[in-house]
């Protein structure tokens, strides 16, 4: 199978699986990387705080068995293939996201999607095989979705955002306890 065909037959495959998003990119410039979004809300917090492990471990599980299937697929194909699982604590994806086309960097520092917001988890893919990335430039030339509205700004108790910076050690105390008040009441989320 070439490569575009490949390409083609990874996104259709990881889409009926249960990814919601799939984007390429490529780290470093030159080692390609499969992007895929799966199912999250910060509703999981309040709605379901007893069973929040449970949400996310069938998330997880739906995730897991996608990459499986495209790992088992660009094996046979010849490519050697990598990965990091949604719930991956070493590196940060979001670049890659936007790199990816899948997202734009919000005012709170999350990648923001059009449809889904910030209520995604990601999880990558990286491998040899040689896809095309040119849906890169699909956010540079289309509307931007986060505005300049500053809600999430406005909103964070922590007073995490700052003089333009974010200050993670003020967050996370608040976002341990799930506070997630700058996803709230973002425009841009389905919340």
């Amino acid at each position: 199978m070439d490569t575009t065909d490949l390409q083609r037959y990874i996104t259709k495959k990881a889409l009926n699986n249960g990814a919601l998003l799939v984007g390429y990119t490529k780290i470093r410039r030159t080692e390609p990387v499969i992007i895929m979004g799966f199912e999250y809300s910060d509703k999981w917090f309040f709605n379901f705080p007893i069973t929040l492990t449970k949400k996310l471990g069938e998330v997880y599980f739906i995730s897991k068995n996608v990459q499986d299937m495209i790992a088992k697929e660009l094996k046979r194909e010849g490519y050697i293939t990598n990965y990091k699982t949604i719930l991956s604590i070493y590196g940060d994806f979001r670049p890659l996201v936007v790199s990816a086309g899948l997202g734009e960097w919000g005012r709170n520092g999350l990648v923001v999607n059009k449809k889904y917001g910030s209520g995604l988890l990601y999880a990558a893919i990286f491998t040899n095989a040689p896809f095309k990335t040119e849906n890169t430039l699909i956010l540079q030339t289309s509307e931007k979705h986060c505005t300049e509205c500053e809600e999430c700004i406005k909103s964070c108790p922590a007073n995490a955002f700052e003089n333009n910076t974010f200050h993670l050690y003020r967050c996370m105390p608040y976002a341990l306890k799930g506070c997630a008040q700058c996803l709230k009441v973002c425009k841009g989320n389905n919340c």
